[in-house]
């Protein structure tokens, strides 16, 4: 037994070992005569995980020239950068790995963030400033100092946050209008000369947009005019920036996303829509088109669309010949009539440093490094060698620096003889866009913005609202964030140090009561038994102990310790401060979204009972004595152990209202399909039926109460005459109720718990209808950073869990039978 112990115990430390141990990403040997002690690892963490062949090219440079510098003066440490997986689908719609890493006390060196997130990270203490570093290179005139006037002003100023600097900008992105050269032609839209004429303004693109609209026999969409969200979620940002429209004052202190110019441009998409047939038509149409060579844009699907400069290298590779124009974004008319000028949206990520990250200076070497002029030329390089290699035209990324961008844009393009005049113009137009682009606010409540504006579109485009009534719903639930974030709940500061020293108590307490109950209390039951016996407990004990010992570090502390944060007001980032019952009013009088939430997770309830019918009915049938019934239940189970993304993956492609298996069924007998995913309506059905998929898991359950009845009580129930549904309802459901009851428990715990589905296929949409609670708590904790208002609504969950999973304890000795009684 002591070996086995031991193995085990060596088993558990070198995996512990193996997931403390940082992933690796290449990198040089130790130049000779450098100790380890020498080395500094410089953790970096981007969107893309491993460093991509280009950008590890450039870490494996830095590390030589460092090896080199330490050569001349041992005094200088040798870099080594390290990077990994995020394991994330959005780092910063979904900063988890992020969030944790700080709160494990192990944050990264060097991040790369998306730039409109960062003024609202650095207000809440998440990232260092720059400013000193950028100040002493500039000092010490260093050849590849940050120079702040080189930036374009709007994508310089986008990384800072309360005129400090917080991010170096990398690359930069802005959009323009694509349009189909050949559906304007067909719809007569082009000027004395044949050639397709672009519209200027908002009134010449809606009336574009109607002569393009196609439709086939039946009345469906053929060719969509405009989706205006096509591609990009910021459509709406888009189009209030074509209207003079802004979200925030310039002070930073109030939300202006109600504002007139705000809602007549919401009026105006409202109105793109409704001429395309309305907003579900053309989110159904949309939800069956696919990417690269398939685009809808590429196919003839779509006439015109509005995307980023980065659009022309895919059009270059899967649609060479097509024959298509660009043009600045349209303006309103209003704002035209002013004497406004195309303006468009700048988007693109920034090079940022953990505030609390070890090694500041290193990583501070590294960005000016990553970002100096000749390692932006050598990354490009590596970019155009791959991409010729494959036979393709290179078309480069815009880069942050305006000076530098027209340098790289004038030898990769515009000099170019093989790139299209198509192309150039498009690279031209975005370009000269560059100057006059616009970025979200610098404000703490970005996120909350980014989620509000899109809640607010949907709701508008669903009719569920009008556009001034949504965008006063959006504007007041994030006025009321920002003021709570300005003006935070008073309260003293905790420190936490007196919570681990009387945890470490009650643990050491709670083992010396069980010992004494042990060895005292329960000595005398135990004296009748030999040696062997009290050998078999104390090996029961050691078997035992992995998981006392881990449910105690791991688990009972965080419990207790959610507990007290649930009367705190925490980010993760400062200490947190003692507000009382502060989150819990918050979450019975003024959070407008938990009623949502809990109506959706109470209409997901229908799945539980619909779940153990269908179960039960896979049950039956595969109870039979028949032939090759292994091989049937084996099928069945299946979907049960099927990895859940790759299932999710699966369903989204099912419940497409276009293309998708259940409604060209559907169509086969003469009817029209609903939307699915796609409809406020049918979101949740469509996940409770997605649900029924995995029955199996409950199939096996209900198998092992069949098998556990007895065939007696049939044939005594035979020969009273009872037919197949007496027996079903008088033997098999009575004999089954412990069953019953144990899937009906789990089966509300499970619901009330629900949230991947959500996560993965419809993030909440449409128009908040599959926002449940769990995902809402998740969205407070990791989106929005309010961990102290998270816990208190976790433990608002473990109280209704309880109180329900109790009820129904109470309630099943009335009906529940076991057959021991």
């Amino acid at each position: 037994m002591s070996k086995v112990l031991v193995a085990a115990g060596l088993t558990l430390l070198a995996g512990l070992l193996w997931l403390l141990a940082p992933p690796r990403t290449g990198g040089l040997p130790p130049p000779p005569g450098v100790d380890a002690g020498d080395i500094v690892e410089i953790t970096y963490m981007g969107p893309t995980g491993p460093l991509q062949p280009a950008m590890s090219d450039a870490a494996l440079e830095f590390e030589r020239l460092s090896a080199e510098s330490h050569r001349k003066d041992p005094s200088h440490p040798v870099y080594r950068v390290v990077a990994g997986q995020t394991g994330v689908k959005d780092m910063v719609g979904d900063p988890t790995r992020f969030m944790l890493s700080i709160a494990g006390g192990m944050p990264p060196d060097v991040i790369y963030f998306d730039r409109y997130a960062i003024a609202e990270w650095a207000a809440r203490g998440a990232f260092a400033p720059l400013d000193t570093y950028i100040a002493a290179d500039l000092k010490a005139r260093h050849p590849d100092a940050i120079r702040p006037g080189r930036f374009y002003k709007a994508v310089w100023k986008e990384a800072c946050y309360q005129d400090r600097v917080y991010g170096i900008p990398n690359d930069v992105d802005n959009r323009i209008l694509y349009f189909n050269n050949d559906l304007f032609r067909r719809a007569g839209l082009v000027d004395a000369s044949g050639k397709p004429v672009p519209p200027c303004t908002w009134n010449e693109m809606r009336e574009c947009a109607r002569k393009l609209n196609q439709r086939d026999e039946s009345g469906r969409l053929k060719v969509l005019g405009i989706s205006p969200t096509l591609g990009s979620s910021a459509g709406f940002y888009m189009f209030s920036f074509c209207n003079d429209a802004r979200f925030m004052s310039d002070d930073g202190l109030r939300c202006t996303m109600n504002e007139s110019r705000a809602v007549e441009t919401l009026e105006y998409l409202l109105d793109l829509y409704t001429d395309a047939g309305g907003y579900q038509q053309v989110m159904a149409y949309q939800s069956g088109f696919q990417g690269g060579a398939l685009d809808p844009f590429l196919t003839g699907k779509v006439a015109m669309r509005i995307e980023g400069q980065y659009y022309i290298p895919m059009i270059l590779q899967f649609a060479p010949d097509m024959d298509y124009g660009t043009a600045p974004p349209p303006i309103s008319d209003r704002f035209a009539a002013a004497g406004g000028t195309p303006a468009s949206f700048a988007g693109g990520w920034a090079y940022s440093i953990p505030a609390k990250a070890r090694h500041k200076e290193a990583a501070w070497e590294f960005i000016r490094f990553i970002t100096s002029d000749r390692v932006r030329e050598m990354l490009l390089e590596g970019n155009r060698d791959a991409v010729e290699a494959q036979g393709r035209i290179f078309v480069p990324n815009f880069v942050a620096e305006a000076d530098l961008n027209e340098r790289f844009l004038n030898r990769y393009v515009f000099s170019n003889p093989r790139m299209p005049a198509a192309a150039k113009v498009g690279m031209r137009i975005a370009a000269d866009l560059m100057p006059r682009s616009l970025t979200p606010p610098n404000t703490p409540v970005g996120q909350l913005i980014w989620t509000q504006h899109i809640v607010a579109m949907e709701e508008a485009c669903y009719l569920k609202k009008s556009p001034r009534q949504a965008l006063d719903d959006a504007t007041a639930l994030v006025q009321r964030e920002l003021d709570r974030f300005l003006h935070p709940p008073q309260g003293r500061p905790v420190r936490w140090t007196w919570f681990f020293v009387a945890y470490a108590l009650l643990v050491v307490l709670f083992a010396v009561g069980a010992w004494q109950w042990d060895t005292r209390g329960g000595v005398r039951r135990r004296l009748g038994r030999g040696r062997f016996t009290r050998g078999q407990w104390r090996a029961g004990y050691a078997m035992v102990a992995p998981w006392v010992i881990g449910f105690a570090i791991f688990g009972g502390g965080p419990l207790l310790f959610s507990v007290l944060m649930s009367f705190c007001d925490y980010d993760l980032f400062n200490p947190p401060r003692w507000i009382g019952l502060a989150n819990y009013r918050y979450f019975f009088g003024e959070d407008d979204l938990v009623p949502k939430a809990m109506l959706n997770t109470l209409f997901m309830v229908i799945g539980v009972p619909l779940g153990m019918a269908v179960s039960l009915a896979l049950a039956l049938l595969l109870n039979q004595r028949v032939r090759g019934i292994s091989i049937w239940r084996t099928l069945f189970y299946l979907p049960a152990i099927m990895p859940a993304v790759a299932g999710m993956v699966l369903w989204i492609w099912i419940f497409n209202p276009v293309g998708g298996v259940i409604n060209k069924l559907i169509e086969m007998v003469g009817f029209q399909g609903p939307n699915w995913l796609a409809s406020e309506y049918w979101s949740k059905p469509a996940l409770i039926l997605m649900g029924l998929w995995g029955a199996g898991a409950q199939m096996l359950i209900w198998l092992a109460g069949l098998k556990g009845i007895s065939p007696h009580y049939y044939e005594a129930a035979a020969l009273d005459g009872a037919g197949r549904w007496k027996q079903f309802v008088h033997v098999t459901l009575p004999m089954l109720t412990p069953y019953i009851f144990f899937n009906l428990v789990m089966g509300l715990i499970g619901i009330f718990q629900i949230f991947e589905v959500a996560f993965i296929m419809t993030q909440g949409g449409p128009v908040d209808s599959t926002l449940f609670y769990v995902y809402h708590l998740f969205n407070n904790a990791f989106r929005y950073g309010h961990m102290g208002y998270a816990s208190a609504m976790a433990w608002v969950l473990f109280a209704i869990i309880m109180t329900l999973t109790f009820v129904q304890l109470k309630m099943a000795n009335r009906w529940v039978y076991y057959e021991g009684d």
